[in-house]
């Protein structure tokens, strides 16, 4: 995929970004990433989902999303190698965020299957297992569901046919059961640990549950929605998620999950308990395994 124009960049800190306008460094370290990932004998794309899919993609604080599709398994040999290049891409990430992705087999995105399998996955707090040389996860994965769904319908293709050529109707239950996934680590202690992502998610799993048959929103969506439609007690700590994850003040990694904010825990766990009490089918979330 061609970079995109430099002169039609804003490069306003803290804005929005999207694909089509994201900076030049991250769009160079996505692309070589690409070129790495079709070096695999039976790579047939790499889809961009997530932030910097739908817009919502800040710079101090968001990750890099892809699903890559192959028509054959990985090798032990390819999983290594694999393994090394992307750990070595991660370390010279121009971010402080890093990149998530999932390589899976055609025939599961095409024929979709919960919870998929995949065949390689990376994601930031595997970074030290595999460079210790040592395997990285295996088996299936239960938020699949939620990747395919959103890269089907506002991913983009950074290589290879479009989404809807490769990516299979996820059907709703298994997407729901994704986002419950995600909603039961919150809700766990999860909005304490990761407070702004914690309260964002919470929001972006209500207008799922409560008000959204439609394509899967942001967390930016999600938050907007949510400063309308919940609670009044909740919108204070909704806006300082939301104020904190598009800040433009560049933070350490050891930040990250606060924005270096002060977090009061009473109205993180009083939203915890709101959401537990009130979305469909959260009342009562058995621990994530």
């Amino acid at each position: 995929m061609p970079l995109p124009s430099r002169e039609s960049i804003d490069h306003t800190p803290g804005r929005s970004q999207q694909w089509a306008n994201v900076d030049a460094d991250i769009s160079d370290w996505t692309s070589d990433i690409v070129e790495r990932l079709g070096q695999l004998d039976s790579t047939v794309g790499v889809y961009l989902h997530g932030s910097l899919a739908m817009g919502g993609f800040y710079r101090p604080k968001s990750d890099l999303d892809l699903l890559v599709v192959t028509d054959s398994p990985l090798t032990d040999d390819d999983r290594s190698a694999l393994a090394t290049d992307i750990v070595g891409l991660f370390d010279r990430r121009p971010i402080v965020g890093g990149v998530e992705l999932s390589v899976m087999r055609r025939e599961v995105a095409e024929a979709f299957r919960h919870p998929a399998p995949y065949e390689f996955h990376f994601g930031e707090e595997w970074a030290d297992t595999l460079r210790r040389g040592e395997p990285g996860p295996h088996g299936t994965d239960p938020d699949l569901a939620a990747h395919c769904t959103v890269v089907r319908s506002r991913g983009l293709a950074l290589s290879g046919p479009a989404p809807t050529e490769i990516f299979g109707e996820v059907p709703r239950s298994a997407y729901l059961d994704a986002v419950l996934d995600d909603l039961r680590w919150i809700l766990d202690g999860g909005i304490v640990e990761s407070p702004f992502y914690g309260v964002l998610n919470i929001c972006r799993s209500a207008l799922v549950l409560l008000d959204n048959p439609g394509p899967p929103p942001s967390k930016d969506e999600g938050a907007q929605w949510a400063l309308e439609q919940l609670p009044a007690e909740h919108r204070t700590v909704i806006a300082d998620a939301l104020s904190c994850y598009r800040s433009a003040a560049q933070i350490n990694p050891a930040h990250r999950r606060h924005h270096g904010h002060r977090w009061d825990e009473q109205p993180l766990l009083a939203l915890a308990d709101w959401a537990r009490t009130t979305l469909p089918t959260a009342t009562n979330l058995p621990p994530r395994s």
